[in-house]
């Protein structure tokens, strides 16, 4: 009749499991005589004893004594079970060491506190105000990729102020470069104006809406709300936020709300108006990266980006460069990534449409629609969750230069995942 195995026995991985320790940690104790379970069968078997060793162990573990003195306290336990004076008086004169040099260290650690706080005490402090990061945060540097190799790029001559960088070098082997200047990085192809020339005032970021009527001033406002609604509980903490290119104002608006926990990053590619916007912003300290240059040469890591802000970017996009630039911006999002945005519809107007060949000759009206958002998102692997009509125009008024008398545009919203 073969061996039974008691009950409380246990194998070596589920041994060193119960103590959340690893198998060769198990085996070091083993070969160092602290641990002395049966072995059947080439297996080792650990009973009630070794729990007990075992949690001997963690515990002179947890008051630092060394593998040599817990090896000596085992030894004369095991030897006499504390029945000897004179091993009693041994086992509890190491107690009392550990005990006093415990004690020492204490001491030690608590006038290394002193020290420090005294070392930062003294340290020149101009004022208690918040000096805003106004460069290149440092948490961004991991982030920044050849858009090419998608491999880090090397930083170099870096200028460092106020947390973060204000000039430097971006550089991968392949040839690409970008420079930081003034903490605006620059890619290697950059416009000094803006080529969206549908709206005067556009560089001067809140003023645009001079142009438009408090109609539809309101009617942006409500699509705003509704999509800060969508992902408010969501972007917390960490996050990473794209706007761009030819944003808005959703995030000059709703940053605050947003968060300063959150990295955020504004695209375009004018130097003017990213120069706007940061000016405008640099009041506040946010992280906030600012690039210029085209949607194809920034130099951000794929997967990066938390949520994506459309914030009439397809739209401009369109009117700009005839073409939508999901295919620029879909990589960059996460697997979780989301969008939110905002969209116009000209089904109501065509003549209005058409007035936007005025400045861009190259635009195809008939690409404004919604499906065809949805089609350009759906190539790039992402699918919009939910969409709403916010609301319409009215037909009796001009609502910006572009709107012909008698015909209304719908503002919708919408969330998409990737």
């Amino acid at each position: 009749m073969g061996f039974i195995r008691k009950r409380w026995e246990m194998k070596i991985g589920t041994f060193a499991r119960k103590f959340d320790m690893n198998i060769s940690a198990i085996r070091f104790y083993i070969n160092n005589g602290l641990l002395s379970p049966r072995k059947d069968g080439g297996q080792y078997e650990f009973d009630a004893e070794c729990v007990s060793d075992m949690e001997k162990i963690v515990k002179y573990k947890k008051y630092n004594f060394s593998l040599e003195e817990i090896q000596i306290l085992f030894f004369m336990e095991k030897a006499s079970r504390f029945k000897d004076e004179v091993v009693t008086e041994v086992c509890a004169d190491i107690l009392k060491n550990k005990r006093k040099q415990l004690i020492e260290e204490k001491e030690n650690l608590t006038k290394s506190i002193d020290d420090i706080e005294r070392e930062i005490a003294n340290l020149p402090v101009a004022g208690n105000e918040v000096i805003p990061v106004t460069g290149v945060p440092f948490l961004m540097i991991p982030h920044l990729y050849c858009p090419t190799c998608q491999i880090p790029l090397t930083l170099d001559s870096a200028h460092l102020s106020g947390g973060s960088i204000q000039k430097g070098n971006l550089s991968c082997e392949c040839g690409y470069s970008a420079v930081i200047s003034d903490g605006v990085i620059l890619c290697q192809e950059f416009a000094e104006e803006t080529p969206f020339k549908a709206f005067e005032n556009i560089e001067s970021v809140m003023a645009m809406k001079e142009q438009f009527s408090p109609m539809y001033r309101k009617l942006i406002a409500k699509t705003y709300m509704w999509m800060y609604g969508q992902i408010a509980n969501q972007m917390k903490g960490g996050k990473f936020i794209m706007a761009g290119p030819f944003t808005f104002n959703f995030l000059l608006e709703y940053i605050e709300k947003l968060g300063k926990e959150n990295t955020y990053l504004i695209i375009d590619p004018s130097l003017k108006r990213i120069s706007k916007i940061k000016q405008y912003l640099s009041s506040q300290n946010y992280n906030i990266v600012y690039i210029v240059g085209n949607a194809e040469d920034h130099p951000i890591k794929k997967g990066a980006i938390d949520l994506y802000v459309d914030d009439y970017s397809t739209v401009n996009c369109l009117f700009t460069y005839d073409t939508f630039a999901t295919k620029h911006i879909a990589p960059l999002l996460k697997p979780s990534g989301e969008i939110i945005g905002i969209f116009t519809t000209y089904v109501q107007a065509p003549k209005s449409l058409y007035n936007f060949k005025r400045n861009h000759p190259n635009f195809l009206p008939e690409k404004m629609t919604l499906s065809g958002l949805k089609h350009h998102w759906s190539l790039e692997g992402i699918k919009i969750v939910e969409e709403k009509k916010i609301g319409a125009t009215t037909p009796n008024e001009v609502h910006f230069p572009q709107n012909v008398l008698g015909e209304v545009i719908e503002v919708h919203g919408y969330h998409a995942h990737k």
